[in-house]
């Protein structure tokens, strides 16, 4: 991975160190998750560097709200890809993100009075349930999926507004 990334030994050492202590499940070897950095990088506009810098500041919460590697890394390439954003700016804004849905997962109400009830009613008004039929929280990766099969059929107001709610104003 250094060798493709131009990256030193001890970059790409910290950076995989990162990913292989918070997806790690026993499944996948140290190489998959260097493969599948690689080759995202090579498949879109970002580059295997990006995708682990940015992986590193939100890993440690990915796995506790659901988030698979693969989805995370997928999703990191696509925003970095697509909005040419700096991996620790979109890797910040996830963690962001995710720390807002593990805290109102934990009962908390938000610096800005959001609440889980407040975050399920923005979401089910375009038709994304996050509770599973046990009402329990669904995986991130479910709820990321569903959000986006219905992003395209939303107005611009719509986005902004479910954005806003999700990820916050910052």
């Amino acid at each position: 991975m250094a060798n493709v990334s131009g990256q030193s030994a001890q970059v790409v050492s910290d950076q995989l160190t990162s990913v292989w202590n918070n997806f790690d499940d026993g499944s996948k070897s140290l190489e998959y998750y260097a493969d599948v950095m690689t080759a995202l990088g090579a498949a879109t506009a970002s580059s295997t560097d990006e995708i682990a810098e940015g992986l590193q500041k939100f890993s440690s919460i990915s796995k506790t709200v659901g988030l698979s590697y693969e989805y995370a890394a997928s999703a990191l390439a696509t925003v970095t890809a697509t909005s040419r954003e700096s991996a620790d700016v979109v890797g910040t804004a996830f963690k962001t993100m995710f720390a807002r849905i593990q805290g109102l997962k934990l009962g908390d109400t938000l610096e800005d009075g959001t609440t889980l009830n407040d975050y399920s009613a923005a979401l089910a008004k375009v038709g994304v349930d996050i509770k599973d039929s046990n009402g329990e929280l669904k995986q991130m990766d479910t709820i990321l999926e569903d959000m986006a099969k219905v992003w395209t059929t939303l107005g611009n107001d719509e986005k902004m507004a479910l954005a806003q709610k999700v990820a916050g104003v910052r």
